[in-house]
């Protein structure tokens, strides 16, 4: 009976070691393998940098090409850099992305003085982000304007998300606005591409039938 008594406690014994040193064994694995899924170190120098303050995201066209919601936050900021609109000024009578200047078509390159340092960004658009306005962009690149870029599905694709638009307004006390079709007292027409005051005076350029720009006139000398 004594045997008995001292072989139960025995297995007693072995028992609970045994399950001590399973379980023992159980927690090692699980903090092995809990070591082998926490957090890894990161190497910071492999992650590309948004460039302090200018809303650029890095990406393999993001020399070439901004995106909407890109554009959309620097608008809102207040420091979206250049923004040109290459649009006809009849096209720009729905609206335009605000802060925008309206150069059509080839104009940029005849108006090289009105363009920025060459260290600030400057965005053109059309209607569709076509081929025309990116050539437009990698000339002005060439020219040394190094962040010159195209807006990513032009204004089609801004006013589908409905990103802000500024309505043409014309100037305090004029009468005419950006696209308004006007004819010169010379029998010449056109639309209006530029209004603006000049001290207390409505000023206005003008894009002849014929592509030729005619300006700066006064009010006086429009009618339409």
């Amino acid at each position: 009976m004594i045997r008995d008594r001292i072989k139960g406690l025995a297995k007693k014994v072995a028992l609970k070691a045994f399950g001590m040193e399973w379980e023992a064994e159980e927690l090692a694995a699980n903090e092995g393998n809990s070591k082998r899924d926490g957090p890894q170190e990161v190497d910071m120098s492999k992650i590309p940098r948004v460039v302090d303050g200018s809303g650029d995201t890095p990406g393999p066209k993001h020399r070439e090409r901004i995106g909407r919601t890109w554009l959309a936050s620097q608008v809102i900021s207040g420091v979206p850099g250049m923004i040109i609109d290459l649009r006809h000024p009849k096209e720009v009578v729905a609206g335009m992305i605000p802060q925008a200047h309206l150069l059509p078509g080839e104009q940029v390159k005849a108006r090289l003085d009105l363009l920025p340092a060459k260290d600030v960004r400057i965005t053109l658009y059309d209607q569709t982000g076509s081929d025309a306005a990116e050539t437009l962009a990698a000339w002005l690149r060439e020219q040394g304007w190094g962040w010159a870029r195209t807006l990513q599905g032009g204004y089609a694709e801004w006013i589908e998300h409905d990103e802000p638009v500024n309505l043409p307004q014309p100037p305090e006390g004029g009468k005419y606005h950006l696209g308004n079709p006007v004819e010169l007292k010379d029998g010449a027409r056109g639309v209006v591409q530029g209004a603006w005051l000049d001290g207390k005076k409505a000023k206005y350029t003008v894009l002849l039938d014929g592509g030729v720009i005619r300006g700066p006139v006064a009010e006086a000398e429009l009618t339409g």
